[in-house]
């Protein structure tokens, strides 16, 4: 795998969940996720500083930030945790990008093994109409006026 830049990282994490289209600018909830894939987390350093610098950072009234201003958040970043810009920028470049992290189902028998299966499951399904009565019959849809009288049904006859 060749070697990613911090610009490249910045890009991945800006694209991520995007649906494969060009986004640009970095949102907020992406800045945190960088922040946590990186680990840099922890005593001194909270969501809530991040999302504070990220919000000084960005231009009024945006939603995004350029990389311009993501250099400038790295900056207050590592004021906040007290090391050096080049430290933070490591730690996001050796991400190598946004990781997916979500959870894989684990197995059921009952689930899996169709041979245990039973009654409407295993005939395929419920289906929408099972010789069941329906409510067409129980409904008065004549035309009604305009207090909701029926002109022509059964209701309220004299």
């Amino acid at each position: 795998m060749a070697a990613r830049t911090l610009k490249d990282v910045f890009e991945a994490f800006c694209s991520f969940g995007a649906g494969g289209g060009p986004v640009a600018g970095l949102e907020g909830r992406m800045f945190n996720k960088m922040m946590r894939d990186a680990a840099l987390y922890g005593k001194g350093f909270t969501t809530t500083d991040a999302d504070l610098i990220f919000t000084a950072v960005k231009p009024k009234g945006a939603k995004r930030i350029g990389f311009e201003a993501f250099e400038t958040a790295l900056e207050k970043v590592a004021a906040k945790k007290h090391v050096s810009v080049a430290e933070v920028a490591a730690a996001i470049v050796a991400t190598g990008g946004p990781k997916s992290s979500g959870t894989v189902a684990e197995s059921c028998r009952f689930f899996d093994d169709k041979s245990t299966w039973t009654t409407t499951a295993k005939a395929g399904g419920p289906t929408n109409y099972d010789g069941q009565k329906n409510l067409s019959g129980l409904c008065d849809r004549t035309p009604a006026d305009a207090r909701g009288i029926s002109k022509g049904g059964s209701h309220f006859k004299k």
